[in-house]
């Protein structure tokens, strides 16, 4: 079986791949705070693979090959090196709604669901039925936990003379960190730091959060995220600033991921006319070369 084959089939499979992605990108190009995905690919030699001994002396009958040994560098395949999630700054449109939350840097809103404490950039929130701070899905948002006396305010100050609050501890009832703020839905503001005020009265400040390193976030649907590391939180979200009455659009740019879209279905269809060419070699060899 010619070695060609196989690298126009895993290149066919690594683009199928490709369309997928960027037909899911182009789905949720209208889905607020969605962060696009980009995939990687990489070569992958056969070469690689083999035990290189030290050469024998032919002996027996001697093809062309044995004059010019390739070692498999002939044959290279076309891998999947992974997909990653693009966290570029999508633009920011004003709704001057009282509950509707853009985050300005990168940043994540804390909001706890069944599954556990998930992050989100989609700042389009409500008001339960009993007066908690929701998500459009219904997760509760979640407080930030003040700096007491066992927190980094104890060892004097956080790094730079920063003040303000942290997530709570391991072990926190997420249930204890919900905002209510029934029957005053309509006299609320909220201020850069996401601290959320009825007049005078400071009732809650959002838990924002930022990561050391965004590749360890993982997708968990509906514009969740989670992260399985506690230590790639930083101690407070200095760069991220909360705008009341925006929303963040999706960063996905529809022209540039159907210019992707239609490079990687042409791609795919080389790659199929390949394998096709290959197969109407191998009939060839079986019905008309076997002949002679």
């Amino acid at each position: 079986m010619p070695l060609g084959i196989w690298t126009a089939a895993s290149g066919a499979a690594a683009q199928s791949q490709q369309v997928d992605i960027v037909a899911n990108n182009l789905a949720n190009a209208d889905t607020l705070g969605f962060k696009k995905d980009v995939q990687t690919f990489r070569e992958y030699m056969a070469t690689l693979e083999r035990d290189h001994e030290a050469a024998d002396i032919k002996r027996g009958p001697i093809k062309d090959q044995d004059f010019y040994p390739l070692d498999g560098r002939d044959s290279s395949y076309v891998i999947i090196d992974g997909t990653h999630t693009n966290f570029k700054q999508g633009n920011l449109r004003v709704t001057n709604s009282n509950l509707d939350l853009a985050l300005e840097g990168p940043g994540f809103i804390e909001v706890s669901t069944p599954s556990g404490i998930r992050y989100t950039r989609q700042g389009s929130l409500k008001l339960a039925m009993d007066g908690r701070l929701v998500t459009t899905d219904g997760h509760p948002v979640l407080a930030a936990q003040p700096l007491g006396l066992n927190g980094p305010a104890a060892q004097g100050g956080l790094p730079g003379g920063i003040q303000g609050a942290v997530a709570a501890p391991a072990g926190v009832d997420d249930a204890s960190r919900f905002i209510s703020l029934k029957d005053r839905g309509n006299q609320i503001s909220i201020n850069p730091r996401g601290e959320i005020y009825a007049g005078d009265e400071k009732i809650a400040q959002i838990s924002v959060r930022e990561v050391m390193d965004s590749r360890k976030l993982q997708k968990r649907g509906a514009n969740l995220y989670e992260s399985r590391d506690p230590n790639n939180f930083l101690p407070t979200a200095n760069r991220t600033q909360v705008r009341q009455g925006m929303l963040e659009t999706s960063n996905v740019n529809p022209v540039e991921e159907m210019t992707n879209l239609i490079k990687a279905n042409r791609l795919f269809e080389h790659d199929l006319k390949a394998l096709k060419t290959y197969g109407d070699l191998m009939q060839r060899e079986v019905n008309d070369i076997g002949k002679l």
